[in-house]
Order: structure tokens, then sequence, then C-alpha cells
């Protein structure tokens, strides 16, 4: 099978197998954001309005522009939400539906932001060490939907993933981390640092999420929520297309670029693999020896390895929940290393 045949038949897998819980919607894109009673508001130099460019679904989205963590846009609701009662499940998340510019757009209040080609990704970044904090630089491997090497899409803050389709459009993100911030109605700030991770979706709309029990300092409000700022690590225009909380037990799947290798001693390999679950943020750990147990002997998306003695090995790809709600994917794959 061809590897851009691989993925679309791995993105088309994982959409059927989506399973969410009944949602509570906080911005719906099939009305006005007026008869919804939300208005918006400009964070630090950053713009944001609702827009009839783009649409998830119905004819409208909220697009806003982000330079970095402290610039971007305020949703503030007239009708605020009370999120008391899914807290105390973990597999209840705040989902975001979005989509990054691409350069067939018009825009206003901040320049389009593409897909950048080329270059390996960067890693996820720690937790931030206080409020307002921001984690390490980097985020996930994009995939484009167009093959050839760095082509098609970017995610995370080096571009362009290797050869092969993928599950993100064209134009897609080139910031690795949205930095949310959500204000309760008793005046209290909790914020979550979101990984723009690579998931499947339609028209370049992606899907990604955080545990509510996953945002820093939300246990100690009353969990009402009044107002979510948005912004990210890196200038970009985004549109939100959907925002809502949702029971997502989607299972882990994924699959690496090969199955098998054949090499030469002392031959450099990539090795790299797109995964799927849902909104969860994916983390992706390798461990090139069975023999000795399976252990992480490598993190990242996309790495490079160099088998020093000749032999057969297995190598291990786990694909697991960051915040390690859910059961992990496991799979492997054969290489062979002649002298």
């Amino acid at each position: 099978m061809k590897t851009s045949n691989l993925w679309a038949c791995l993105a088309a897998g994982s959409l059927s197998a989506v399973s969410f819980g009944q949602a509570i919607t906080i911005y719906n894109p099939t009305r006005s954001i007026a008869d919804q009673q939300i208005m918006v508001r400009p964070w630090g130099s950053g713009t944001i309005s609702e827009t009839k460019e783009v649409a998830y679904e119905g004819t409208s989205s909220i697009r806003f522009f982000t330079r970095n963590y402290f610039q971007g846009g305020s949703l503030i609701f007239g009708s605020p939400t009370d999120l008391s009662s899914q807290f105390a499940n973990k597999a209840n998340l705040l989902q975001v539906i979005y989509r990054t510019a691409d350069g067939s757009m018009t825009f206003g209040g901040g320049p389009p932001r593409g897909g950048i080609p080329g270059g390996p990704p960067g890693g996820f970044g720690g937790p931030p060490g206080g409020f307002g904090g921001p984690p390490g630089a980097g985020g996930q491997l994009g995939r484009g939907q167009q093959g050839g090497r760095g082509g098609g899409a970017s995610q995370g803050d080096a571009g362009g993933g290797p050869a092969g389709g993928g599950f993100a459009a064209a134009g897609a993100a080139t910031f690795g981390m949205f930095r949310v911030v959500v204000t309760t109605t008793d005046g209290l700030k909790s914020e979550a640092y979101i990984p723009a991770s690579t998931s499947a979706g339609r028209d370049g709309w992606r899907s990604v999420g955080v545990p509510l029990q996953a945002i820093k300092g939300f246990e100690r409000t009353n969990k009402v929520v009044k107002e979510i700022t948005f912004s990210g690590d890196q200038s970009a225009t985004i549109y939100l297309g959907e925002l809502r909380v949702v029971s997502d037990e989607t299972p882990i799947t994924g699959e690496p670029n090969r199955r098998e290798w054949n090499l030469s001693l002392g031959q450099e390999i990539e090795l790299w693999a797109a995964g799927y679950g849902g909104s969860s943020a994916l983390r992706y750990t390798w461990d090139f020896d069975a023999r000795d147990g399976v252990t992480e002997d490598a993190e990242g998306q996309l790495i490079k390895r160099k088998f020093r003695k000749d032999g057969e090995y297995t190598v291990t790809l786990t694909i697991s929940d960051k915040y390690g709600l859910k059961a992990p994917f496991q799979t492997t794959i054969k290489v062979v290393v002649n002298p």
C-alpha cells in the first residue's frame, strides 16, 4: 500500500471510531455570537472578531490573531456555563475545533499564516512553572495531505513532516501550543497549555482538547465559566469553529511510516508515526530493542536512529495520552541490520 493511501485509510478509520459523549456547547457556530450572548474582546495587541470567511458549521466562525502567549482574544459569556458536574469525570475535556489561515484567505487584524516546509518537529514543552509561565517550546510533527518531503501542512515550531499524506489540510498550524485562560464567576483564573496536536478532520479543521481536571487551578474555582481567553506561542491567525465540553473516550490508534527495514550497519533512518485519539494530546515514545524489555529510548513523533551492531531488532512504538487518561496504543517494527 502506498504511504499516502496508508495515511488516508488510518484517518478514515479513526474518524469512524470517534466516540464522544453528550456535549455541552459553549460556542455554537450555527448561531451568531449575539444570539448566544457572547461578546469578544482583544487581549494585548491581538485581535478577535466574528467572521464569515470560513465556517466549521453554519456560516461563521471566530477569528483571532495572536503573536505570543500574552496577546490574543477573549470570549465573554452573557450566560456563564456551569461545569461543576462535568469536572468529576476525568474523560470530560474542553474541546476546541479550530483551523489556521492559509495563503488563499483574505484577512483583517493580522497577517495570514500558512504552513512552512521542511525541518523536524520540536518536542513537547514541559508544564508551566506557575500561572502565566509558558511551557517549553515546540509541538508535534505536522503531516500534510500533499506528498513530498517537507511538503504539506506544518504543525509545531519547525514545520512540515516527512513524505506522505496525513490528517491535516494545507495551511495548518505554524504554532505548537495554545494557551487558554479560563475566568469563572468567582473572579478566579485557571489556565492550560494545549498542544496543537495533529488530528483527523475535514476541510482543514482540527480538534484539540484538554481534560477539565488538567486545567491548572480550575479545581479551586466555582467552575462557572464566564470568560475564555485564547492565545498561541507564535504569530498566527486562527479560526475557532466550535467550543464545547465533551466526554472523549476515543481509543488511541496509530501507524508508523514503515513496518520493516533492511539496513546496512551504521545507516541512519528516520522513524515517524501518525496517531489519533480524538481530541487527546498524544505522546510518542520508542524502544529500539525489545530483547531487553520495552522502555523509553526516545521520545518524539519523528526520530533518527543508527544501529551500531548487526542483527534483528524489534522496535516498539507507543502512542499515549499526554495526560495519562487513556490506554496507550503499541505496535512493533522489524529491523534487520546487515554486517
